[in-house]
């Protein structure tokens, strides 16, 4: 088989696992998965660590893996409020927790807190003391985070 063939029979063999209810398929699918990313890891470790960082994606309802969080990051306009050692350095002093597991993970309240106060920042300024500011984000980025409805996502928001 040439490399789109390839592409092409590996595609329709996954929709038959994904859309059927067949668990032997899936266990199939996954011990394969198991010897891809074992010879990942032990070849080609950085790619298997991003992949593994993607995977974690199925422990939360909001995530983002650390790639993801620094580029939306360093793309807000206007310029973001933390890097994460200074985010880090600021939950801990509040003893505030990374993350809420199975709601989000620590890159998707870090992003969504810079994305908070680039977009609300000054109007936060004029009616929250400063003093008050680093908490308040915080339990509005939570709010978001934890959305009762179920409707925010983080990674629809950002296009992913």
């Amino acid at each position: 088989m040439n490399e789109e063939e390839m592409k092409q029979e590996f595609a329709a063999l996954y929709d038959m696992m994904a859309n059927s209810n067949n668990i032997a398929y899936m266990r199939i699918f996954g011990g394969v998965y198991k010897e891809i990313m074992g010879w990942l890891i032990k070849n080609k470790p950085d790619l298997a660590q991003e992949w593994i960082l993607q995977l974690g994606a199925i422990r939360w309802s909001n995530y983002l893996t650390p790639k993801e969080a620094d580029r939306i990051v360093v793309n807000m306009k206007p310029q973001a409020q933390w890097t994460r050692d200074q985010w880090k350095v600021e939950m801990s002093k509040h003893d505030l927790p990374l993350e809420y597991q199975p709601k989000y993970n620590q890159c998707a309240l870090y992003v969504e807190m810079n994305k908070i106060m680039s977009d609300q920042g000054e109007t936060i300024a004029k009616y929250i003391d400063k003093d008050n500011v680093f908490k308040f984000v915080y339990e509005m980025a939570v709010n978001n985070l934890t959305d009762k409805d179920g409707v925010y996502n983080i990674r629809s928001y950002f296009g992913l």
